[in-house]
């Protein structure tokens, strides 16, 4: 069974923290929270219970030898519990889980109680998915702006439209603008629709930065 997480494409999305410069502490050092993400990684870190996540987050990075090293636990937790788990981020992140031999006749919600109760004890969860939104998102922009710029970039959207005018028109609630833009790479029906620009539009959509 496949479980994937997929961002929700131009969608408006709360995400915590705050762009800054880098501050320093009382000690004189650097602070390890400043920075684009510094307050959604302080925020993870103060309200988790979980060791793993507290000790990753210390310095404020969750580095790539950090990130394997879960991903090792998550895959060795699931193990234990008789199933054969893969990780396989193209951009937007995702998820296999297998039953093995043990777990063959095992129903789908057990499946998923097994995955979750192994993405808080390895600290998967929280810290995949976060490093993740770094990575697609490194300046903390509004979640719909690398979107958009991706799409731009593609020859998507014409360049005498701006995001401010697209978010403008979400947020009053018109989707008429939105529909116009992106309708054609959406919709096999629409007369304007092309393969080849849905594919891309849906790259743009999980992974933006690439």
């Amino acid at each position: 069974m496949r479980l994937k997480r997929v961002i929700a494409l131009l969608l408006p999305v709360l995400v915590l923290g705050c762009p800054g410069c880098a501050t320093q502490s009382t000690s004189g050092q650097a602070d390890p929270f400043s920075g684009p993400w510094g307050a959604s990684l302080k925020q993870v870190r103060d309200e988790s219970d979980n060791e793993t996540v507290r000790k990753v987050l210390e310095d404020g990075v969750i580095d790539d030898a950090e990130q394997a090293q879960i991903e090792s636990d998550m895959t060795q937790c699931m193990a234990d519990l008789g199933y054969e788990w893969i990780y396989i981020d193209k951009g937007d992140g995702g998820e296999a889980v297998n039953s093995t031999e043990r777990t063959r006749n095992a129903t789908g919600q057990e499946s998923n109680q097994a995955k979750e109760k192994c993405g808080k004890s390895t600290g998967f969860d929280p810290l995949l998915e976060l490093a993740r939104q770094i990575r697609n998102n490194p300046e903390h922009k509004n979640p719909s702006e690398p979107i958009f710029d991706c799409l731009q970039r593609k020859g998507l959207v014409d360049r005498s439209v701006t995001f401010d005018e697209y978010w403008d028109s979400m947020k009053s609630g018109d989707t008429s603008l939105s529909d116009k833009l992106f309708d054609k790479y959406k919709d096999p029906e629409n007369p304007d629709y092309d393969p080849q620009q849905a594919q891309t539009f849906q790259q743009c959509s999980v992974a933006p930065m690439q």
